[in-house]
């Protein structure tokens, strides 16, 4: 009873070190960790691939000119402004695959089995450490806590990351934000504005020569399908808009957190003791 009493925090920190190791060879928290990131970065790159797909629609309608005498009237004027925010909307979605990507290789590097093997043989060496010391050794004991304790953190804090986002998206973003019904929009858009290119296309084709002059000089013609491009990319602003800010804030926003709370537990673990 009075060894529990003497040795009650070693005891202690010994029964966290069995639990830790148990759930690091577990992988409990790892498999659902990866399938998360996993899932993420398959679904940017399908709403990132429903992007440029948009892109290359309207970049094709914006090749298609009406010709109305003395004035030419270019479809692609009115497709500008979405299509600005389109590219812009790609650069986010390259900055959202390369955050994922990291993640990936981060747990790929935290789970593999011999960051694993270094983590056991530092807490065991560490629980050794405990109960038996050596002369002088204060300095280099305190040094390797810190740098097991970092192990530790980093171990667990990765998977979780993957988890906080699910977590996060789930309850707090996707009411508001669904990438998965904003994609569908987005690919609703492309149809549209495909739709009205062909349309446009094959009537130019098909129609005889007399109704072509005629069209040449009925400017409710060009107005309709002027309209009908308006119509095609309607809301789509609000889709892609909706998008990035999902985006930046599961993929980007929560990774820079966690990079804060790195930093400063890091550098707060290395200045224990000053």
């Amino acid at each position: 009873m009075q060894f529990f009493k003497t040795h009650w925090n070693k005891i202690l920190i010994l029964t966290l070190s069995i639990t830790i190791i148990f759930f690091a060879f577990s992988y409990v928290l790892d498999i659902k960790g990866k399938e998360l990131v996993d899932k993420s970065f398959n679904q940017s790159v399908v709403v990132f691939g429903s992007a440029k797909a948009l892109n290359a629609v309207i970049s094709l309608a914006q090749g298609t000119e009406l010709d109305l005498p003395f004035f030419t009237v270019a479809i692609g004027e009115v497709l500008d402004p979405v299509n600005d925010l389109i590219e812009q909307f790609s650069l986010v979605m390259l900055a959202s695959m390369v955050s994922l990507g990291i993640q990936k290789i981060m747990m790929n590097f935290v789970t593999a089995d011999i960051y694993n093997y270094i983590l056991l043989f530092s807490v065991i060496i560490l629980n050794l450490w405990m109960f038996f010391r050596f002369t002088k050794d204060e300095r280099f004991r305190t040094l390797f806590f810190k740098i097991t304790v970092i192990l530790i953190f980093l171990r667990f804090a990765v998977p979780l990351i993957g988890l906080a986002n699910d977590f996060v998206y789930n309850n707090f973003v996707k009411q508001e934000y669904n990438i998965q019904e904003l994609n569908q929009d987005i690919v609703k858009v492309k149809e549209d504005v495909n739709e009205v290119t062909k349309n446009t296309i094959e009537n130019k084709e098909d129609s005889s020569f007399f109704t072509k002059i005629t069209e040449k000089f009925d400017s409710s013609y060009y107005d309709k399908k002027i309209e009908e491009y308006k119509k095609a990319v309607d809301n789509s602003s609000d889709y892609i808009v909706a998008l990035i800010i999902a985006f930046v804030f599961q993929t980007i926003l929560l990774p820079i957190i966690f990079l804060f709370i790195l930093y400063h537990f890091v550098r707060g673990i290395f200045n224990l003791g000053k």
